[in-house]
């Protein structure tokens, strides 16, 4: 990677606010499980046993997945990068790379909101579509693939 190439990470506060969606999901799952509980303890008979469990189980199981889910995204963000180089956009992850090339891309949708650039949409020739979100530098990124994509490809849009 040269001194010129501008690269760009997943940022540590987008980050930190997914595992803060996990421990919040997690607290409203607990208070499912333990409304379902009230419930069954107060009215057996129309919070029987099997709802009891198979609320319990999908929870348990539900969030078990988030976390898995969670730790695999802290994993690969850590060494995931995205390089904008003349002519092309390489994608670095898990040690491996893929590289698109500048003119494989029809359209550029700039996400905008109150707070600033939220997400950057990259749809190919093919139809096919990149969404990137949660980089340290939104702007930057923007700035840096906007520059090397026909102008009249690129949309500016509100959220």
């Amino acid at each position: 990677m040269s001194s010129t190439t501008p690269a760009f990470t997943v940022s540590e506060e987008s980050q930190r606010k997914r595992g803060r969606n996990i421990i919040y999901g997690a607290g409203l799952s607990l208070l499912l499980a333990l409304l379902v509980t009230w419930g069954h303890l107060r009215y057996p008979e129309t919070y029987n046993d099997v709802l009891l469990w198979s609320v319990i189980g999908f929870v348990v199981l539900a969030n078990l997945i988030n976390y898995v889910r969670h730790r695999r995204y802290l994993r690969l963000a850590r060494d995931h990068r995205v390089e904008v180089h003349p002519g092309s956009i390489r994608f670095h992850a898990a040690g491996e790379f893929s590289e698109l090339d500048i003119k494989d891309i029809a359209a550029v949708n700039l996400y905008s909101g109150k707070k600033g650039l939220r997400h950057i949409q990259i749809r190919l020739n093919n139809n096919r579509g990149i969404r990137l979100e949660d980089y340290a530098d939104m702007n930057g990124l923007a700035a840096a693939l906007t520059e090397q994509v026909p102008k009249a490809h690129v949309t500016d849009r509100r959220v």
